[in-house]
């Protein structure tokens, strides 16, 4: 029970007991004092009748009968009785109408007024003539006290709403500083440190001042942790020196892009070799040398940044590589780098530097050893070839060609004919149980229902994937209607940045509010780095709809989990190049334990993308995971 309804409680019983009791005396007291008038009136009227009668100079039966008729008549009595000196009955008037209209019976049988009645003795002379027994009727002290009643109940009514009105406003205002300690309580709860302003009431002051300071200690724990964890990721993913993606984990990227649903079909390798490098330490010093890595660890990092979602990697001393996912031509893509390349090179002074250029091309489905063995071979024609030598291997690809037009033209006309599907992998937690099914898109396209990496480079650039990402998600609720199972539906960056997309899917979602519990709504992490306000109004109207958040892919940035402190994320897919093959790489493993530490102490479950042989599975649980997906998992 909360507190304002224990206060509530409080004051109702107060006032109860109060006004209660206040009625009681009252109507007691009242009570009283009305039988002791009776009483008095009773004896007055008595003696009043009986000297009346004791002064008759005859006594006769029918004269007496006469006067106390009268008497009875012009009064307001219950009885009248006049007995003789053996207390035999002589005349007799009783009031035959013992209802009172005007006062509830429940009211007349609580409150009975027994006020005594009033007795005089007749005298006839020296001799006594008989007895006067006399009682007033109670009927208009009854109504009297039924109206004195009767308005203490609507003043203690009145009394009682004016009482609950003022105690709701100050209850309102007390209570201000409670809702704020009862905010901070929940968000605390929800793994949200946030800090509040000290109320200028005492008590709460001091429960505000330690929930802060709770707030605030573990705020700097978790950001504690979190530069413990980039440390970690440093060591086992980039290279010391120039801070790019080392060996083990630049493959894994390359291994990712090549089998990933999502990832985009087509894509250029890139790799460039000092040469001599030994020789380069011994004319130049380690110094110097370090310098030339760096100048050219900065060109590959700023080419990246170029490209969107593109790596980039030192494979060894003198070997720096660039994955770039795109469907640009690779003479295009060669001359870029080589340019910017040569340009940096001048600029710092290392223009006799040999280093030779060497690019090929890649298509999804390929193995990622065959696109090293062809990157490898043109590299050795440039090296044959010259200091600065390029060299582009480009095998003909087999897809169809379309310009703008054509991909627009086919994207709508799959959307309008409905010509979508969801392909589903399962997501299971540790105990092998199903967690939900993880789906991805499938547009017809060139006749086949072609995955999402092949049209959604086009889409992006025609911006079209609010209205793709729109569809998946009314296909998701209508599957989810027929199956009991729970679905997982990717939302892109661009459709999370349009207005318009995040309304209609807020309006889909209200008007299947069942169906909505079921969905596990996924961004991609760059939406953390780069949307992040957009991201966090999101999840607070997702997670009123009953909807599970999360982000996929996260991979080589996410060490920022200060971002997440507040948003109310459920769970973190982690990106298949950190996975794999984690069981041969203690480094990873370190990093994976530490991620898995931090995100549960924010609440957060972590699940592992990408999982492939029964090794990589074990290492996975050991090390904290919540959850599995990938080709091993079925």
């Amino acid at each position: 029970m909360s507190l304002i309804k224990q206060l509530w409680i409080g004051i109702i019983t107060m006032l109860l007991l109060v006004l209660g009791g206040n009625f009681a005396i009252s109507t007691l007291t009242a009570k009283t004092y009305l039988e002791e008038q009776l009483r008095l009136k009773n004896i007055d009227n008595a003696n009043s009748l009986a000297l009346s009668i004791s002064q008759l100079p005859e006594k006769d039966a029918v004269t007496l009968e006469l006067l106390i008729t009268a008497q009875f008549d012009s009064g307001h009595y219950e009885y009248i009785i006049f007995q003789d000196a053996n207390k035999n009955p002589i005349v007799a008037r009783n009031f035959e109408n013992e209802k009172i209209d005007t006062v509830p019976e429940w009211f007349a049988k609580k409150v009975k007024l027994n006020a005594a009645p009033g007795i005089a003795q007749v005298q006839d002379g020296w001799q006594q003539a008989g007895t006067l027994i006399l009682k007033s009727h109670s009927r208009f002290a009854l109504e009297a006290l039924w109206k004195n009643t009767r308005n203490l109940i609507d003043w203690f009514v009145f009394v009682t709403l004016i009482s609950g009105v003022i105690g709701s406003l100050i209850l309102k205002y007390i209570s201000r500083p409670l809702d704020v300690v009862v905010d901070q309580a929940e968000a605390i709860s929800e793994r949200r440190f946030i800090v509040s302003q000290e109320p200028k009431t005492k008590e709460f002051q001091r429960l505000v001042r330690a929930m802060n300071t709770l707030s605030t200690s573990v705020k700097h724990m978790l950001e504690k942790e979190a530069r413990q964890l980039e440390l970690l990721r440093r060591d086992s993913q980039t290279d010391r020196l120039t801070g790019l993606t080392n060996r083990t984990h630049f493959l894994n990227l390359l291994e990712v892009q090549l089998t990933r649903e999502d990832a985009e079909k087509r894509g250029i390798l890139a790799l460039a070799r000092v040469m001599m490098l030994q020789e380069l330490n011994q004319q130049l010093g380690h110094n110097q040398v370090d310098q030339l890595l760096r100048a050219i660890a900065g060109v590959f990092a700023d080419l990246a940044q170029k490209f969107p979602g593109a790596h980039a990697g030192r494979l060894n001393g003198s070997d720096f590589c660039l994955l770039i996912p795109t469907d640009t031509p690779i003479d295009i893509v060669s001359a870029d780098i080589s340019q910017t390349l040569n340009f940096q090179l001048i600029a710092g002074g290392f223009d006799k530097i040999a280093i030779p250029l060497a690019l090929c091309s890649f298509t999804s489905g390929e193995k990622s050893s065959q696109v090293m063995h062809k990157l490898d071979g043109a590299l050795a024609q440039a090296e044959l070839k010259g200091n600065r030598a390029v060299v582009a291997h480009d095998e003909q690809r087999d897809y169809t060609q379309h310009n703008l037009s054509e991909w627009r033209s086919g994207i709508e006309t799959a959307l309008a004919a409905e010509e979508i599907r969801l392909a589903s992998f399962p997501v299971k937690n540790t105990e092998g149980k199903l967690l939900h099914q993880e789906t991805a898109a499938r547009l017809r396209l060139d006749n086949e229902y072609r995955p999402a990496g092949y049209f959604m480079p086009w889409a992006v650039r025609l911006g079209l994937m609010a209205n793709i990402d729109l569809a998946v998600l009314k296909l998701a609720l209508k599957q989810t209607k027929s199956i009991q199972q729970d679905l997982a539906v990717n939302i892109s960056a661009l459709s999370l940045c349009n207005a318009q997309f995040r309304e209609q899917a807020i309006s889909l979602l209200s008007e299947n509010p069942l169906e909505a519990k079921k969905l596990w709504l996924e961004f991609p992490e760059i939406c953390v780095l780069r949307h992040l306000e957009e991201l966090r109004a999101f999840i607070v109207r997702l997670r009123a709809l009953g909807c599970r958040v999360g982000l996929e892919h996260v991979g080589l940035e996410f060490t920022q989990f200060s971002k997440l402190q507040d948003m109310g994320l459920h769970y973190l897919k982690l990106d298949a190049a950190i996975t794999r093959s984690i069981d041969s790489n203690t480094s990873s493993q370190s990093f994976v334990q530490s991620l898995c530490t931090l995100a549960h102490s924010l609440g957060i479950q972590i699940i592992a993308e990408g999982v492939s042989n029964d090794d990589e599975q074990v290492v996975l649980l050991k090390v904290g995971m919540d959850g599995l997906t990938g080709t091993h998992i079925s």
